[in-house]
């Protein structure tokens, strides 16, 4: 995966991406993203897979007794019934960005695993330490482009985003730097078989304010992320979409400028 945002950064398709410290691969990327310091990387908060970066003990309301982190449902359920530390949370936090500077990066922005940190608890801790670092923060923002069809599901779940993301926005505006949009290909519903310009065309022509965010997930191949996600097959496809430089035709008709996270202003 680390190798195909680097192609679809040559390429052009692809301006800012997020690291996942804990990961396997994390090295790795720091070392290729020194090599493309336009690149903008920021931190992939996650607690919801692998290991934590701070001792598994030190952090006992965000793993279970072998000391992995607990998949999403499960941290989902214990963030809304407050079974999660605040200052567990803020520990391994600290842990992550501490270990992203010692991999010699500095993060244009923090966002989060699975969107995990759209819930309050998770959200007071992540934008403190975005406001102390002055750098923003990634909104969840939902998106309904036209023609989409979510499923009753999806639409409750929008429901419940919304509703947090109301109380965040609230709490921290004027405090924080954040993106005002964020869409992906998964909003269009069903996924398309076949990418094509016309579905990017159709999110990207849904785009709110100004500062609004293309959400891909490139991978050279779909064997690459078994066991980390159910998506390996459509990372593929997308990888392919973002080589063939469609995207950025669609970029340049509707007049959009590309960035990153450090190109918002303070």
């Amino acid at each position: 995966m680390n190798n195909a945002i680097v192609d679809a950064f040559l390429n052009g398709s692809v301006t800012s991406t997020t690291l996942m410290v804990n990961g396997a691969a994390a090295e790795h990327a720091a070392a290729l993203a020194a090599q493309y310091p336009a690149l903008g990387v920021g931190l992939h908060f996650n607690i919801t897979l692998g290991r934590p970066i701070a001792d598994a003990g030190s952090v006992k309301s965000l793993v279970d007794e072998y000391g992995f982190f607990y998949p999403r449902s499960v941290l989902a359920r214990r963030l809304l019934c407050r079974l999660v530390s605040t200052s567990e949370l803020r520990r391994e936090l600290n842990a992550q960005f501490a270990r992203m500077q010692a991999l010699g990066l500095r993060a244009t922005h923090i966002d989060s695993h699975q969107h995990l940190h759209v819930f309050p608890a998770c959200f007071d801790v992540v934008a403190a330490l975005c406001a102390a670092q002055q750098i923003p923060i990634r909104m969840p923002w939902i998106l309904n482009p036209a023609g989409a069809q979510p499923t009753a599901r999806k639409r409750l779940k929008q429901a419940v985003l919304k509703a947090m993301l109301w109380r965040n926005r609230r709490r921290w505006r004027g405090r924080l730097r954040w993106n005002s949009g964020l869409g992906s290909i998964f909003d269009l519903g069903a996924v398309p078989a076949t990418l094509t310009a016309a579905h990017y065309r159709q999110v990207l022509a849904a785009a709110d304010g100004d500062l609004f965010e293309l959400m891909v997930h490139p991978a050279r191949d779909a064997l690459e992320l078994v066991g980390l996600t159910r998506i390996g097959d459509f990372s593929e496809r997308e990888w392919r979409f973002l080589m063939s430089g469609d995207l950025l035709g669609v970029i340049n008709e509707l007049g959009l400028t590309r960035g990153n996270y450090s190109d918002i202003p303070i």
